[in-house]
């Protein structure tokens, strides 16, 4: 006896003599590991899932992102949408909810266009004002789905400094004295370096601008006077750095930032559950509203998470019953699989608590996919355990121990075999480069794999302990309509097996060519539904504002102040230029932005936002006087050094395909205009970066894992049937129904991303079940010395009902998940659904033949 065989005999009585406690044991277990489910936590972070691209150069490229230019501060984003949101009416409303959420406890700071810092010479006929960005630099979060590196902007309301110059009549060294020194000098740098634009010097600049200066909010108290919205209105006009960022171009969108502080997960929660309760109120009705923002949309993911698990869990759990009710009609076959399921969830989930894995998008279809993987591989068993326990081939004994151990010697190995291709596929996403993903598979595979010790140990136990079917129901299943249909078509395939074999290839074929006209291609809305909240204000932000996806372009170089050069400020506004005449770019905004603004305020003269820098100098002398104030509104777009500087285009969801060319692009023109600077060198990042760049890497990965997988598939099916020959055979039937997915996805338009593309790992490891049934049916059948046609025909009986209903459970059960509240769950259902049903037809039409024509004696021989 092998010691294959003195295994299988050990489980089998295992499992029949010793049933209460296996049963104990599993239930004990389930019930120890479920005391651990209350720690699991959520994690509904979208960029985990959006953002796409990791490595070790790309990671330092980040971390010294942050370091050079700070970290973004969390923020949630209302959005007023109204005819004209600069008419005092609209005013006083956007003033009465920046007041509203300003006293809320869980709000650090307000930033809308009646509460924000606006410095502005009043008494300037040429008055071109500059934004508090101050208040700003949380808006790069205002679409919620972007990069953890993603930054804000900066604030020029270090200007308010120069309200120290209203002593000065003249250069004296009293006033020097009530300036700070560097202050002073910087200004006396900007008045040389442009005499025709200060003719007075600083004995007329000083007086003008304490007399002209100011740098509070316009509205002063809680009600928005007719004059303070003219003044508003005449601050914002032409402003670069307010209009497309807080207000639209037309005035008919504005924002409001609510700027938060560090919050846990609870506190975050029951923020945004108070922010949305606050916005339904009457008050705030007459004005139609948007929100945007990370938190805002974790917790509408969270609140969606939810939703699923209520809908789906229960959804699958009423799908399988209702399967394994028509397909067995037998309480047990119907019971102890759900038993079986429930075990394996608990296990699964509170181990997810345990080891503190978080539940996410992904990990939230989990316990569904248990279910069904878990029943189906139980239908197997079940289906078996009835053919044995009133067997032809067993003298119609009706001893149920003896019936559960030939049953599990006889499926063990085969069920153990599906669970490792289910396995393998799952695990097989570990080389993926998105961490969410990696989790996911390692998290799932290891369930299938306790899916299946608690289904050949749990429910053969309970099995032996129930009442059997009766013997007459289970004749009738032999001679059913269903089982004669079967063997009769297997019958027809293998004696038309050439032209079934040649159709085959010829459909492959057609179907191949559909499917290399697949698109590879991802866009951020890809993720939501166009009647999705969260695509509507997305779309909202990218007509109206600065959309949603940055992308940071940093320029380092190796000399100090090499930055403050005019030549340098003017060769980076001239990329600037060029990006922005780019159908994928919205807007752009570098420090040379500030620095400019900061010298309309100063000059009071709007014509300088079209000059050059005149010397560097001058540019010194705007940076040391905007530096200032702690910390310095530059900080975030140039380093104190001036070695590094920042610059940031906001690009349209055009797709990642449009996107890369776009970055070929930029490149290319980068090259061109500091080409002959060999002191500067140039990194990317931002989620339009990560998220499109990292693209083509990650799909290739994971095409990569798929190939893994169909090699260790083979390895494991040749291993386990000591038969290289039905190792290869084993890779046709099941390759060629993911083709036809492909070909699939090209009629539905659904194009190859990291959301479609771990579809096709997952269903090759669950394409293969039926396989492998009938592989080990055919080689029993074999052994009993028939030829090779009868033991197709026989296997196919005797296996045909059981791949049927697992099959049907598994399309019927991953249907389910297109009542999905995610855009790709529904679509990993959609496919995986697909894919099993081009399995049971490839399984039950072409393998057949297949083995017929090279099966050879079923590797027998080979074992033997």
């Amino acid at each position: 006896m092998s010691r294959r065989q003195e295994t299988l005999n050990w489980l089998a009585k295992l499992v029949t003599e010793r049933r209460g406690l296996v049963v104990a044991l599993s239930v004990l277990t389930a019930l120890a590991f479920a005391t651990q489910i209350p720690k699991l936590k959520a994690d509904p972070a979208p960029e985990s899932l959006l953002s796409s691209f990791e490595g070790e150069e790309y990671a330092l490229i980040q971390q010294r992102f942050e370091e050079w230019f700070g970290k973004r501060r969390e923020a949630v984003l209302i959005l007023v949408e109204a005819d004209d949101v600069l008419s005092r009416d609209t005013l006083q409303r956007i003033h009465d909810i920046s007041l509203y959420f300003a006293a809320k406890p869980w709000v650090e700071k307000v930033a809308g266009l009646t509460t924000l810092n606006i410095p502005r010479r009043e008494k300037s006929a040429e008055d071109d004002d500059i934004a508090d960005l101050d208040d700003l630099d949380s808006l790069d979060d205002l679409d919620g789905l972007q990069e953890v590196g993603d930054q804000g902007e900066g604030d020029l309301d270090d200007l308010d400094s120069l309200d120290d110059l209203d002593s000065l009549d003249e250069p004296t060294a009293d006033a020097q004295g009530d300036l700070e020194d560097a202050a002073f000098n910087a200004l006396l740098d900007i008045i040389e370096s442009d005499p025709d634009r200060f003719p007075g010097g600083i004995a007329v600049l000083g007086p003008a601008l304490s007399a002209e200066l100011k740098t509070d909010p316009i509205v002063e108290g809680t009600e928005v006077t007719t004059e303070e919205a003219a003044e508003l209105e005449k601050a914002i006009e032409g402003n670069p750095l307010l209009v497309g960022r807080l207000i639209d171009d037309d005035h008919t969108l504005a924002g409001i930032a609510l700027q938060l502080p560090k919050l846990d997960p609870r506190e975050m929660q029951r923020a945004m559950k108070d922010l949305r309760a606050s916005l339904e109120q009457p008050d705030f009705q007459d004005v139609e509203l948007h929100v945007g923002g990370l938190p805002y949309l974790r917790s509408v993911i969270v609140s969606k998470m939810r939703q699923d698990n209520l809908r789906l869990i229960p959804l699958t759990v009423l799908v399988c019953l209702l399967l394994l009710t028509i397909s067995f009609r037998w309480a047990a076959g119907v019971l102890l699989p759900l038993g079986a399921v429930a075990i394996t969830a608990l296990i699964t989930v509170g181990g997810m608590g345990l080891v503190g894995e978080p539940m996410n998008i992904l990990n939230n279809v989990i316990v569904p996919l248990l279910i069904i993987i878990g029943i189906s591989d139980a239908t197997h068993l079940i289906q078996r355990y009835r053919d044995e326990v009133h067997g032809e081939d067993t003298g119609g004994s009706d001893d149920r121990v003896a019936a559960g151990q030939r049953t599990v010697k006889a499926i063990a190995v085969a069920c153990m075999l599906t669970s490792a291709t289910t396995a393998v596929g799952l695990a097989s996403l570990v080389v993926s480069k998105t961490v969410m993903l990696r989790h996911f598979g390692l998290t799932s595979g290891l369930g299938v794999m306790i899916s299946y010790v608690v289904i050949i140990t749990f429910v053969p136990a309970i099995l032996t302990w129930v009442t059997p079917p009766k013997r007459e129901e289970v004749r009738r299943e032999r001679t059913s309509m269903f089982t004669s249909v079967t063997s009769s078509l297997v019958a027809r395939l293998l004696q038309w097996r050439w032209p079934v074999l040649l159709g085959t290839a010829l459909f492959t074929l057609g179907a191949g060519y559909v499917a290399s006209q697949i698109t590879v291609d991802h866009a951020l809305l890809d993720q939501f539904d166009e009647t999705d909240p969260v695509y509507t204000t997305t779309i909202l932000i990218e007509e109206k504002l600065s959309g949603v996806r940055p992308l940071e372009v940093v320029l380092e170089s190796t000399e100090e102040d090499h930055f403050l050069d005019p030549q340098l400020i003017q060769k980076i506004q001239q990329i600037r230029n060029w990006a922005a005449l780019r159908p994928e770019v919205i807007r752009t905004l570098s420090y040379g932005d500030i620095l400019r603004e900061s010298y309309a305020l100063l000059s009071g003269d709007a014509t300088v936002r079209s000059e050059n820098f005149k010397s560097q100098k001058q540019v010194k002398g705007l940076v040391t006087m905007m530096s200032q104030r702690k910390p310095s509104p530059l900080s975030e777009w140039l380093t104190e050094d001036g070695r590094r500087v920042r610059v940031q285009l906001k690009l349209r969801d055009v797709g990642a395909q449009a996107t890369m060319r776009f970055l070929d692009d930029l490149e290319a023109t980068i090259e061109r205009e500091i080409s002959e600077d060999a002191t500067v060198s140039v990194s990317f990042t931002g989620e339009a970066y990560t998220g499109s760049r990292g693209q083509a890497a990650v799909v290739s990965d994971l095409l990569g894992s798929l190939l893994v997988a169909v090699i260790v598939i083979f390895l494991l099916l040749a291993f386990f049937f000591r038969s290289i020959r039905l190792g290869l055979l084993s890779i046709p039937p099941n390759l060629i129904p993911l083709v036809a997915t492909m070909a699939y996805m090209v009629w539905r338009e659904i194009p190859l991303n990291v959301s479609t593309v771990i579809i096709f790992s997952i269903s090759l490891g669950l394409a293969v079940n039926g396989t492998i049934h009938v592989l080990a049916r055919f080689r029993e059948e074999m052994r009993r010395g028939i030829g090779r046609e009868a033991a197709l025909v026989r296997a196919a009986k005797g296996t045909g009902r059981a791949i049927v209903i697992s099959c049907v459970t598994l399309m019927a059960g991953f249907g389910v998940l297109l009542f999905s509240s995610f855009v790709p769950v529904r679509s990993f259902g959609e496919l995986i659904a697909v894919t099993i049903g081009g399995c049971l037809v490839a399984t039950l039409i072409v393998l057949p033949p297949l083995l017929r024509v090279a099966g050879g004696e079923g590797g027998v021989q080979e074992t033997d």
